[in-house]
């Protein structure tokens, strides 16, 4: 209960009014929460002939590089990701600007900077892939690129006497793989001296590469007549003699072992390894054919002009 002298309060709102009556001044009781800009921003002025050209330019085929569906020697049993092709982009002049720089022919790295340009599929490495496979992708940039035509240097096998012919690279087939591997990417031979099983795999292009420059790099180191490649290799390939696969042991068995045995991996290897079947029909210039496995040189990317 109010009590009759005490003064009766006022309202906030009433406060609020009166003295908007007296200042004559607006008096806002609601704060926006952010400000609200003048004007709203409005995208640019639409150009048609801007859009024609940028579309031409994206459609275009003429302006647009196209590629191939290449299919692997291996296919893709030999991976973990199994893929079994991959896409790979066709030449370009530019490409040929990487194919004639001295340094990257010098040091034995062009080809490898090539499949890395133009093999297109995601998350494929080309030193991680079998030699036969990256030989089909490079056999395709070379048809596709200079045409099937190869002009080689054959010997004539009844006289030893080497003559130039062109051949018909089209002609070269695939080598599929004869076995499979098992669930670790391993096979096994027995080899004839030594009674023992040897387990081995098949090597990627890029671990050859690096045993090929370790072999010359020891070579050279040493001052040697000629290079440990071959067995260095071998070594690479067997992972167990009998199911033993200590390392050390491995090695020293390899560097001991007959020669007739180390030709039965070899030709184990040979068998089982995808790759572009090299085995060429030949004739000799008074229409003598015969088969022998076609030699690549340096000049396969090179052609004379």
């Amino acid at each position: 209960m109010e009590k009759e002298n005490e003064p009766k309060k006022e309202s906030i709102g009433d406060a609020l009014k009166k003295y908007k009556e007296a200042t004559g001044k607006k008096v806002e009781t609601n704060i926006p929460n952010k400000v609200v800009p003048d004007s709203i921003p409005r995208p640019p002025v639409f150009n048609a002939q801007d859009f024609e050209k940028t579309m031409s330019r994206e459609t275009d085929p003429d302006l647009m590089t196209s590629y191939e569906v290449i299919k692997f020697p291996s296919k893709g049993m030999f991976y973990s990701h199994r893929i079994s092709e991959v896409n790979v982009e066709y030449m370009t002049s530019k490409d040929e600007d990487l194919l004639t720089t001295p340094s990257l022919i010098e040091n034995g790295t062009v080809l490898d900077i090539l499949l890395k340009r133009k093999i297109k599929s995601p998350g494929i490495n080309p030193d991680e892939l079998l030699a036969g496979d990256r030989n089909a992708v490079l056999l395709f940039l070379r048809t596709s690129s200079y045409g099937p035509e190869y002009t080689v240097s054959v010997p004539d096998p009844r006289t030893g006497i080497s003559f130039k012919t062109t051949v018909d690279l089209l002609k070269l087939k695939y080598k599929e793989p004869k076995q499979q591997p098992d669930e670790y990417g391993h096979f096994t031979v027995e080899i004839p001296m030594r009674k023992k099983v040897v387990t081995f795999r098949l090597l990627t292009s890029g671990e050859e590469n690096l045993l090929f420059k370790k072999a010359e790099a020891l070579k050279e180191a040493y001052n040697s007549e000629f290079s440990d490649y071959s067995t260095m290799k071998l070594k690479a390939h067997v992972m167990a003699i009998n199911e033993k696969t200590d390392r050390s042991y491995i090695d020293k068995f390899i560097d001991a072992m007959p020669a007739l045995d180390a030709v039965t991996i070899r030709r184990k290897i040979l068998m089982i390894n995808p790759d572009v079947d090299m085995a060429y029909e030949f004739m000799a210039n008074d229409g003598y054919k015969f088969i022998a496995n076609l030699s690549v040189g340096i000049d396969f990317f090179f052609p004379s002009t």
